[in-house]
């Protein structure tokens, strides 16, 4: 059925062409019709095969402004007068005309719908590329033993505000003492419990079991017990009462600086040895392996009888010890990517969220320069460095879909996600061109303008289709005009330019409602369905997570700062933005063709044509239902959800030789 959206669309396109303008895209046809035949615009031309050169000296001589050819597609962009268009558009050897349209991001910020299942949550694992371990193990972290030396902890007093622990070997824990303002506590943290160290925990691990041993002096109260409380507020070892004032001085225990609830209790604090473990301690532990900040426990008692607590200064054996039984995560293919480049046609990417040596060159094409001097990898909006860590981060703590993936930076858009086609084609063209240099393999294009010429006359789509000719696969945005602006119903014939090229992977966004299990995956409401306009072929091709995914950010990107709500810091200090849109899922099904790309050629020796790679992904897709049960239509899901973990299956196993 095809609402709203579609009656929109229909009333923009409005009335038949006349002959004499069948030339000109729906933009440009409607500019040339306004106005004085001596207003300027800005074109792209396409040229029949070897007429290009013929077709820019009547352009000169005739006083237009040729800015760029493009000598893949035979085309040419000027800047000309609304009378010389007209004449253009009379020239035998020109095959169409084309607005230089604008391009923008394809990512959104959209609120949360649904939550995990109280259970561990990464892409990786959602698309099958890594597995929860059977086998269970333990570490036990405790400060001085065993190389460990990550211990911090603080000690607050409300009668001393300004008084912190220092080295100090124990601390008294207080509640209400006979003064009604002595008060005080001992916080306690384990920093470095994550990461690819031998004596750390993977990110991403099931965590089974956590148990958190504190040694006192026994002098506590035989009726008293003692809590351990989340601490959600940063702190370090010269935190004092006075200096946690996140929700008011001191310590509060509302949420805010303090979970208001215990993780674990225990009782008679004339015990020397006491151990604080149950499920609030693993659904602590299990928020800091999916990568929320460790800001460690509060360790609090319920008597005005002092309570000498241990600290991480005092001596071996009576320090505070942590144990956490875990199973990790393990992968569940061998591919990462190594060996395989990507190039992001984006708004450019931060080189300081990626290690030293991914990032193999940065080019700026909003220069409008068609071979632009290597620059530094910059990214002042951030939609670029979002979409590049989720093809290929490789942090610890939020590794992307293909973590060994080398990256080509082609910069298009600008500080507001903004940028032209004629930038973009730029950007096509040098990626063809620098292939060999470079060894790239796989575009992603997570951008688009909405459609306004067939696929046989668009200049982006002709650009696209001439990159996969050349042996490149090219992964595209299905864009986010799946609902109507006004009335936000959901509709059809949303797909954006150049997602209705033929040859290109076209990718639209499901919501994974942050969970693993897939039968509860829905198509996003703001995804571009099909049909596309005046072509009318069934797109998109697949569809992929694209709701909600963290990824890398840069420390000053526009996004970071207008988006304060989406924006978080790994465990390692690395910023990063939480995103949805068509972007990101186009991004997702790029990492992925890596691994496939990857997984052949160490099969093989050599890699799937772009036709056999969308076949696999097709052929490997999941079929969705929507909340009701019902399948969604080809339009809506194309040929389903991604299955990465198949999709790479496929590509090492079938020969891309064999005849």
């Amino acid at each position: 059925m095809v609402v709203g959206l579609l009656l929109r669309c229909a009333d923009v396109f409005g009335a038949p062409a006349k002959d004499h303008d069948q030339k000109f895209d729906h933009v440009l046809r409607q500019q040339v019709r306004q106005g004085s035949s001596s207003d300027g615009i800005k074109v792209i031309v396409t040229t029949k095969p070897g007429k290009r050169g013929a077709v820019v000296k009547r352009l000169i001589h005739d006083g237009a402004k040729v800015n760029a050819q493009y000598a893949l597609t035979d085309a040419v962009v000027a800047r000309l007068s609304k009378g010389q268009a007209r004449k253009l558009a009379k020239d035998g050897d020109v095959v169409a005309i084309s607005s230089d349209a604008k391009v923008h991001s394809d990512g959104l910020a959209v609120e949360a719908v649904g939550a995990a299942a109280n259970s561990p949550y990464t892409l990786r694992g959602t698309l099958g590329l890594e597995t929860v371990s059977s086998v269970a193990a333990s570490k036990t972290f405790t400060q001085g033993v065993n190389g460990y030396s990550a211990g911090v902890n603080a000690g607050l007093a409300s009668q001393w505000p300004t008084w912190t622990s220092g080295t100090a070997s124990r601390v008294t824990v207080i509640e209400n003492g006979s003064s009604g303002n002595n008060s005080s506590g001992i916080m306690v943290r384990f920093d470095a419990l994550f990461g690819d160290g031998a004596n750390q925990i993977p990110y991403g691990s099931q965590i089974t079991s956590v148990s958190l041993t504190v040694v006192s002096r026994g002098d506590g109260s035989p009726t008293a017990s003692a809590s351990v409380y989340r601490v959600l507020a940063p702190w370090n070892a010269a935190s004092s009462w006075a200096s946690m004032t996140t929700s008011g001085a001191g310590l509060q225990r509302d949420n805010v600086e303090v979970g208001s609830s215990s993780d674990a209790s225990v009782s008679d604090l004339t015990e020397l040895t006491h151990v604080f473990t149950g499920g609030g301690m693993v659904d602590a532990v299990q928020s800091w392996a999916n990568g929320a900040p460790n800001r460690g426990w509060l360790l609090w008692q319920s008597s005005s009888r002092a309570w000498t607590v241990n600290s991480h200064h005092s001596y071996d054996g009576g320090r505070p010890s942590l144990k956490v039984t875990y199973k990790p995560r393990v992968n569940a293919t061998a591919a990462n990517g190594a060996g395989v480049t990507v190039a992001v046609i984006d708004s450019g990417i931060a080189g300081e969220a990626f290690e030293t040596g991914r990032i193999l060159t940065s080019r700026d094409f909003t220069s409008g320069l068609a071979n632009p001097p290597a620059a530094y990898a910059a990214d002042a909006y951030g939609h670029g460095t979002h979409v590049a860590g989720l093809v290929g981060s490789n942090q610890p703590e939020l590794r992307g879909v293909a973590p060994g993936v080398k990256l080509v930076n082609l910069r298009v858009l600008d500080s507001t996600g903004q940028g032209t086609t004629s930038n973009v084609l730029l950007a096509l063209q040098w990626a063809v061109v620098n292939r060999a240099a470079y060894g790239i393999d796989v575009v992603n294009l997570s951008l688009g303008h909405p459609i306004y010429e067939s696929a046989h006359t668009d200049p982006l789509v002709q650009a696209v289709e001439t990159a996969v000719r050349a042996g490149l696969v090219v992964v595209v945005s299905a864009g986010n005009m799946g609902q109507n602006l006004d009335t936000h119903e959901v509709g059809y014939a949303g797909i954006t330019s150049p997602g209705n090229a033929p040859s290109a992977l076209t990718v639209g966004a499901l919501k994974t409602l942050d969970t693993e299990r897939r039968g509860d995956d829905l198509v996003a409401d703001f995804s571009s369905r099909g049909p596309t306009w005046y072509d009318a072929f069934a797109k998109p091709d697949v569809v992929a997570p694209g709701h909600r995914l963290v990824s890398l950010a840069g420390a000053n990107e526009r996004l970071l700062l207008d988006l304060p709500t989406m924006a978080g810091l790994t465990a390692s200090g690395k910023h990063t933005l939480r995103l949805s849109g068509t972007s990101m899922a186009a991004a997702v099904v790029t990492g992925t063709v890596a691994l496939m790309v990857d997984a052949s050629r160490d099969a093989f020796g050599q890699a799937h044509t772009s036709n056999a790679v969308k076949a696999m992904l097709e052929h490997s897709s999941l079929k969705m239902t929507d909340a009701s049960g019902l399948t969604y239509d080809v339009l809506t899901q194309g040929a389903g959800a991604l299955n990465a973990i198949g999709a790479v299956t496929l590509a090492e196993s079938l020969n891309p030789g064999a005849p």
